[in-house]
């Protein structure tokens, strides 16, 4: 049996909110160093990865590790109705899968939903072995507006990274657009290790850019010919990330 306290009830709403723009259901891994997913793509193109590290719960007791696969909708519809930044959340095993307690901590008013789900062993996937050699800081609603001004051009985007810039160009049919990303202009911290380049799918990207654009400070990491990285760390310390596959 496990037992967990988190709180916010708003970083689970940002999380379960991610994970479904990509899946319909969500494998949850209940370890000793904390709760993780993982979730690829049938097309292989994405992964989804969720992590809250032990040091990031307020309470958490576990017999043994294990994991639970969960219908994304019903959680998300008991979040989405909590979102509150004064909101704290509490799950446990139960029999037939877990018990999600959701407390407004002004009020006192607690909300319980009751979910079944299939228990296995602890998921194995891992991610992409690569290292960015360029990284962008930047607020998660400017990516959501290079996507958006990206596919009223094309469906690909390339993004190449020299000097003290990093440049993003989709060219389609005669029409192209252009975006210039500097240090302070509008990025918050830019680090080119080497210069690269790499090509990307508009709409895959923007599955992640509108359920992350919440963020104020969003992580971008690409290389040349490798998978570009997205990551938040949220307010009480989970972890959000989602990986894209490149174009050849």
């Amino acid at each position: 049996m496990f037992r967990l306290i988190y709180g916010s009830s708003k970083d689970f709403y940002y999380i379960i909110s991610s994970m479904s723009k990509i899946t319909e259901k969500i494998i949850l891994n209940f370890t000793d160093e904390g709760i993780n997913s993982k979730h690829l793509t049938e097309d292989k193109v994405m992964m989804g990865v969720i992590s809250v590290p032990r040091d990031a719960l307020d309470e958490y007791s576990l017999d043994k590790p294990l994991s639970i696969e969960l219908d994304l909708g019903e959680i998300k519809k008991i979040f989405a109705k909590a979102k509150s930044s004064r909101s704290s959340m509490e799950i446990s095993e139960t029999e037939s899968g877990i018990r999600i307690t959701v407390r407004d901590e002004k009020t006192g008013t607690r909300t319980n939903l009751y979910l079944k789900g299939a228990k296995a062993e602890p998921q194995v996937l891992k991610e992409p072995n690569v290292t960015p050699s360029t990284i962008l800081v930047m607020k998660g609603e400017t990516l959501k507006m290079l996507v958006d001004e990206g596919l009223e051009v094309g469906e690909e985007i390339t993004l190449r990274s020299e000097a003290e810039e990093v440049i993003a160009e989709v060219e389609e049919l005669g029409k192209r657009y252009v975006a210039h990303l500097r240090n302070s202009k509008p990025l918050s911290k830019l680090e080119i290790e080497s210069p690269g380049s790499a090509r990307y799918s508009l709409p895959v990207l923007e599955k992640l850019a509108s359920t992350l654009n919440f963020s104020d400070e969003l992580e971008v990491g690409f290389g040349s010919g490798i998978p570009l990285r997205t990551q938040v760390i949220l307010d009480r310390g989970a972890l959000i990330k989602f990986w894209v596959a490149p174009r050849l």
